[in-house]
């Protein structure tokens, strides 16, 4: 595990001439002396990562294909996501002779929409897998990568799109399978169109999540419940377990067999087969796979009727993951699952007494709190205080009320209808019972603690904090160990010095958002675009961003204008952190902010040493449009910055009139994206920056930056870097002098990122 681990650090695919390390540590494992074997290991684990991506996962997109019209036949992979504005998709097809999934969005209303199993002809345009790349934030081309996805795009509106006579193609397993999820799908939405909690049942029953709500999403959350709907390692074990003790019954009401075979072996069979089916059902997801395997693996060890300790069953199920599924490392829940059973299995060695179930139930949740502190710092930086208590309840309510019932009631739904009907009523009535609790518990404020994102060294001293605390009693000075706790807790990144700024120009796509740090505050400048209903920049990468700065409020922000790509994640952030001033450059009304104010030439203030000043526009200038956007400059010393936000040629005019010499910085952000529209020569002749920072997109349909003004940058001479091949950009400013720009899509690379 350590060895692949430490091959996931990789920013490049090595050569293959490694893989001829793999039978040479095999050989290690086998012949070399005990305290050589670890070595070998580790080494066989680094290079079996990059062995299974060049035998079993090199399907890149060509990228000579990228952006053109192509005409491809393939299946529906997932089930459609419907929504008003799209219909998205997995598409599996066949390029070069290889089997590619490909991530489809089909933006039109379609009186026939795609549904899972089938065969289209479709007119696509795609791209190869490109996400933003900023500290803190959301790793969308590993959860691509993950997926197996080898390309993202759109369908072209086209008289070509069809779907195709199945009579003519044979389904694989795979479009059968996925046929079956989407008619229990629509079943199930058929019966449960009245009843509430609909959306969380579909996930129990399907591992379809996409139909709960944000609120159910935010309750389950708070209250550290979350796992409850993610079709894992509890639900399938609860249902191989089930499975074993039906057959274990039958089998021992059958003298014949009884003599022929252990009922173990039936027993376990069933339990594999159940959890097998299950698995599919779910659409064989990756956590799915894992729980499957480490059922198969007890199973195994039950028909083998060898006493195996607990340990040994963790060690091999982990082993044997690993192999089928080297890549499972970048998953949380691999870890997640991982760590409760290790935490459970630590605080149950040493007992004597055994407890009660209710008891051992509430101690199982209070160990698993515990002992999985560390590792939610480091992944959600929130601690849910109220998930001890709702997990006690929730989890055998849930697993012996909700999901047999649901189950139960998939399973019936075409041979009684009737009772089918009753059965997810049932479930449904189950949870609206629990949800009186649980919306109670995520109601407090005590419920969840934020905390920022953990330096990382601080949790090595949790961990061993956890590990001491779930000793048996009687270990000395066990209750020192919370004190080891408090680096973690308490620890932050470092902020400036004072005089001193951190720039930051995040990359949010086809947008703007810049955060600005002194030593005792932070501004951020326009919140990047709304992608979606439940998606935007504001929530999915300048809050994350934030926090893992250790920011826990916003001084001023300033949106300086309407457009959705300068002001889609305000209201995000002006729900999560305090934000004590707003200057808008659109309606003030907008935001619903006490201390919102329009943006006007002339507005000042000063920071730890640092001086800002909003330069555009002039008072009384009706609000709206890329010519009346705020504009800031912001003078450390005689460094100056200048954010102009979106304006064009005839606002660069206006700032050359009234400013003149005091426009000259020596940074800037590119005005409107580096469109043809500004970066006007007499402007750049009159700002004269040493760097030009582009906020622009992966291949945007504006093709920002132009041509002509990158030709006008590279003829002054100027520096100019962009967030689509940089990700976001770091600069620190002193007295002294600026720091060589940080792009962080080089600093954090990995070999499966765009390159």
């Amino acid at each position: 595990m350590i060895g692949i681990v430490a091959a996931q650090q990789s920013s490049q695919i090595p050569s293959t001439v490694w893989l001829l390390l793999i039978p040479i540590a095999l050989l290690g494992i086998y012949a070399a002396k005990p305290w050589l074997k670890p070595i070998f290991a580790l080494v066989l684990g680094f290079n079996w990562v990059f062995a299974s991506i060049l035998l079993f996962q090199n399907n890149t997109f060509p990228q000579a294909l990228e952006g053109k019209q192509l005409l491809l036949e393939g299946a529906i992979a997932s089930i459609p996501s419907v929504s008003k504005r799209s219909t998205q998709f997995i598409f599996r097809t066949q390029l070069e002779n290889k089997t590619h999934l490909l991530k489809l969005s089909w933006y039109e209303k379609l009186y026939r929409p795609p549904k899972a199993g089938e065969h289209w002809r479709l007119l696509v345009k795609l791209k190869r897998p490109h996400g933003s790349m900023n500290p803190g934030g959301f790793d969308y081309e590993r959860n691509l990568y993950r997926k197996g996805i080898s390309a993202t795009g759109y369908v072209r509106r086209n008289d070509v799109n069809q779907v195709l006579n199945d009579t003519e193609i044979e389904p694989s397993m795979a479009d059968r399978i996925v046929r079956l999820r989407q008619s229990l799908s629509t079943s199930l939405q058929n019966v449960l169109s009245k009843k509430s909690h609909a959306g969380i049942i579909e996930a129990l029953a399907i591992g379809e999540r996409k139909r709960m709500t944000s609120s159910e999403w935010e309750v389950l959350t708070r209250t550290g419940t979350i796992h409850l709907v993610a079709i894992s390692g509890l639900h399938i074990g609860l249902v191989a377990g089930f499975a074993f003790l039906l057959m274990r019954l039958l089998v021992s009401r059958i003298p014949l067999l009884l003599r022929s075979m252990p009922v173990q072996i039936p027993a376990a069979a069933a339990a594999i087969m159940a959890a097998l089916v299950y698995a599919l059902l779910a659409g064989f997801t990756i956590p799915t796979q894992r729980a499957f395997l480490m059922v198969c693996v007890v199973m195994l060890s039950l028909i083998q009727r060898r006493t195996v300790s607990a340990s040994n069953i963790i060690a091999f199920s982990l082993l044997v993951i690993l192999v089928f599924d080297p890549m499972s490392v970048l998953d949380i829940g691999f870890w997640l699952s991982f760590a409760a059973v290790a935490v459970i299995l630590l605080a149950a060695t040493g007992r004597i007494k055994s407890p009660s179930v209710i008891g051992g139930t509430s101690k199982v949740q209070f160990v698993i709190a515990i002992g999985m502190l560390p590792l939610m710092l480091l992944f959600f930086q929130r601690v849910s205080l109220s998930a001890p208590l709702a997990n006690v309840i929730a989890v055998p309510w849930v697993s012996f009320i909700t999901v047999p019932s649901t189950l139960l009631g998939v399973i019936t739904l075409d041979i009684f209808p009737l009772l089918s009907k009753g059965l997810l009523s049932i479930a449904s009535e189950s949870l609206d019972l629990l949800w009186v609790l649980l919306e109670w518990l995520s109601s407090q404020h005590w419920a969840v603690i934020e905390t920022p994102t953990p330096v990382l060294w601080t949790l090595i001293p949790a961990a061993v904090a956890a590990i001491y605390l779930l000793m048996p009693r009687g270990v000395p000075a066990r209750w020192l160990a919370p004190v080891l706790f408090l680096p973690a807790l308490m620890v932050t990144k470092s902020r400036p010095d004072e005089g001193s700024l951190n720039l930051t120009l995040l990359d949010v796509g086809q947008g703007l958002s810049v955060v600005l740090q002194t030593k005792n505050h932070s501004l951020v400048f326009d919140t990047g675009p709304r992608y979606s209903a439940r998606s935007d920049a504001g929530k999915n990468i300048i809050i994350p961003f934030l926090k893992s700065q250790g920011i826990s409020r916003v001084d001023a922000l300033i949106v300086s204008h309407g457009d959705n790509d300068h002001s889609g994640g305000a209201n995000a952030l002006l729900n999560t952190f305090p934000v004590q001033m707003l200057y808008s450059g659109a309606s003030t009304k907008r935001w619903q902010h006490k201390q919102s104010i329009p943006c006007n030439a002339g507005q000042s203030w000063q920071w730890d040493g640092i001086q800002f000043e909003i330069l555009h526009p002039q008072k009384n200038v009706a609000r709206g449009g890329n010519n009346r956007s705020c504009v800031l400059q912001v003078r450390v010393d005689d460094k100056v910055i200048l954010l102009p936000a979106d304006i064009e040629k005839k606002a660069e005019a206006q700032l050359i009139q009234y400013y003149g010499e005091q426009l000259k910085s020596d940074i800037l952000i590119a005005p409107h994206h580096g469109s043809k529209t500004s970066s006007s020569s007499a402007f750049m002749e009159a700002v004269s920056p040493e760097l030009v920072l582009i906020a622009d997109g992966y291949r945007n349909r504006y093709r920002f930056p132009h041509y002509s003004v990158i030709k006008r940058y590279d003829s002054d001479s100027i520096k100019w870097f962009e967030t689509q091949n940089s990700g976001a950009i770091s600069v620190n400013i002193t007295s002294t002098g600026i720091s060589q720009p940080l792009r962080w899509r080089d600093k954090l690379r990995r070999y499966w990122h765009s390159q």
